[in-house]
């Protein structure tokens, strides 16, 4: 009898091709917490391709979507999982997360309900009807949820972070910088914990904690991701100009052809007397699109600071002049340099139109940013 030999052949330079539908779906989860979300859309698909009723793929698929925020196309993907499978606790949580982002309260409350009712012990049920219920000001209700949440589960971070907006709303400050120091002790450089945690300590008058938090998350998130940009703006928002400007300018060293990142890093150098720098960072954002008006805008304000101010009148008039729905500004500041003639007050019209100009911009880049959600 021939002994058995056992043989190996190679099958190419690349992976071994997946065929069983669990190493499939392993392989899909995996691909999704890499954030490799394209590879493991196409893992999902492949299986359903071979097994429409694949549970586990329409919930991966799902969540691809919402992680890229489409709640609606995501939310499509649990209710089929929760179709095919009613008993699937993690399908209602799933379907209730998306409903959430979708600001439909009373489904989403319905469907984490109906997730605890499967598995009454169910922390992620449990947080996110907590979540529910606080955007419909149900505040006693959700915070006695999240406190059992965090019986089951002690180092969650996103209850803390919900009991701290509780507390904070009610006016328990201690409480609630209690909870968000507990949340970073738990997740070091949380942003999400350490931005209203900084918030609290600058009402507090307590700048230099409020730095060092802001700092140490800093240090921690990677700058290929919108975490600087967003400890950034936070740190503007409390005028802690320093901690604003590194932020800003670890942002635009990974990304340095974002116009939003250096339009933020403008404000922060205007806001902190570097004038010089800001003009050279203003001076390199497109002068035209739906950015020039704020650009303008910015040009007008570092001209004003500097005293320049007949300057700062031109570049507010271009900044009129690239606002749509300009007529009455326009036809305003028009007849006022016509009434002044050669005599014109620069200073006194800089200073009058500052405000108004900044109202409209602010306006405009609140337009802008919701026309680029609603496209999504």
């Amino acid at each position: 009898m021939t002994p058995w030999e056992p043989t190996v052949k190679k099958l190419g330079d690349g992976e071994a091709p997946v065929t069983d539908e669990r190493d499939r779906l392993r392989k899909g989860r995996s691909l999704f917490r890499e954030g490799r979300h394209d590879e493991a859309r196409r893992e999902f698909e492949a299986l359903l391709a071979g097994n429409p009723k694949a549970i586990g793929a329409h919930l991966g698929i799902g969540l691809v979507m919402l992680r890229e925020d489409h709640p609606q196309e995501a939310l499509a993907r649990f209710v089929e999982a929760r179709t095919l499978d009613p008993l699937s606790p993690r399908a209602y949580v799933l379907e209730g997360q998306a409903l959430l982002q979708l600001g439909h309260f009373e489904p989403a409350i319905m469907a984490f309900r109906n997730a605890l009712n499967l598995d009454p012990k169910s922390v992620r049920a449990m947080v996110g009807l907590g979540q529910a219920l606080l955007r419909q000001q149900r505040s006693e209700e959700a915070l006695s949820l999240l406190q059992a949440a965090l019986r089951y589960e002690p180092r969650k971070v996103l209850p803390r972070l919900l009991i701290a907006e509780i507390y904070r709303e009610q006016g328990r400050l201690e409480a609630a910088t209690a909870e968000l120091r507990l949340a970073l002790e738990i997740e070091p450089g949380h942003i999400r914990a350490a931005i209203p945690l900084a918030r609290l300590r600058v009402a507090a008058n307590d700048r230099d904690e409020a730095e060092r938090v802001l700092r140490a998350a800093l240090s921690r998130v990677p700058e290929e991701s919108t975490a600087p940009m967003r400890l950034g703006r936070a740190a503007l928002e409390v005028e802690l100009y320093a901690v604003a400007e590194d932020a800003m300018l670890a942002a635009l060293r990974h990304n340095p052809g974002r116009t939003a990142i250096r339009l933020n890093l403008v404000e922060v150098l205007l806001a902190s007397g570097k004038l010089e720098d800001a003009e050279r960072h203003a001076r390199e954002l497109p002068q035209g699109g739906q950015t020039a008006s704020l650009v303008h805008k910015l040009l007008g304000d570092i001209h004003l600071r500097r005293k320049q101010f007949r300057l700062a009148v031109e570049e507010y008039r271009a900044t009129v002049l690239h606002l749509p729905d300009n007529e009455q500004l326009l036809g305003e500041l028009e007849r006022e340099l016509a009434a002044s003639g050669e005599t014109a007050d620069w200073e006194e019209l800089a200073e009058a139109l500052q405000p108004s100009v900044a109202d409209r911009v602010a306006g405009e880049t609140r337009r802008i940013r919701q026309n680029r959600r609603d496209r999504r």
